[in-house]
């Protein structure tokens, strides 16, 4: 059940991924955006290196969950931790919800009406597959 609003018909993934670019300089946080990653086939939306906890991949999308999930999954093959960031406003399957959960993925929430991003789903340690290419990535980060 919703007690918001529910549209589809919003897009506003590029004004979510500016207000995330600030929230992360305001950590202190190094981070790439739209980084290319060839190994992967993708482009991911953020990878942030924290200290003490290595590489986080941010997927940000308005309302496509399938290819958020496909795009998780990919990263995470190389990046520590993954987290979704969705809107406030859109509409959550029960799938999905299941899915971020299996997966040990987070959630972040943009909220459309007041520009605030908030962690609500802790994101659990991915195994990593990859440790070259994350090793490749942690380098284009701090370059």
């Amino acid at each position: 059940m919703r007690l918001g609003i529910a549209t589809n018909g919003r897009s506003c993934e590029y004004k979510m991924q500016e207000v995330f670019k600030l929230w992360l300089n305001k950590k202190g946080l190094s981070f790439k955006d739209e980084l290319r990653v060839p190994e992967v086939h993708r482009i991911a939306d953020f990878v942030v290196l924290k200290p003490g906890k290595g590489l986080i991949n941010v997927e940000a999308k308005c309302n496509d969950f399938d290819c958020m999930l496909k795009q998780l999954k990919d990263h995470a093959t190389y990046c520590n931790y993954s987290f979704a960031y969705i809107p406030d406003f859109c509409r959550t399957p029960k799938w999905f919800k299941k899915q971020l959960m299996e997966l040990g993925y987070g959630l972040l929430i943009y909220n459309w009406d007041h520009k605030i991003i908030t962690e609500v789903l802790e994101a659990h340690q991915n195994k990593i597959t990859n440790d070259e290419l994350r090793a490749r990535v942690i380098k284009k980060i701090r370059a």
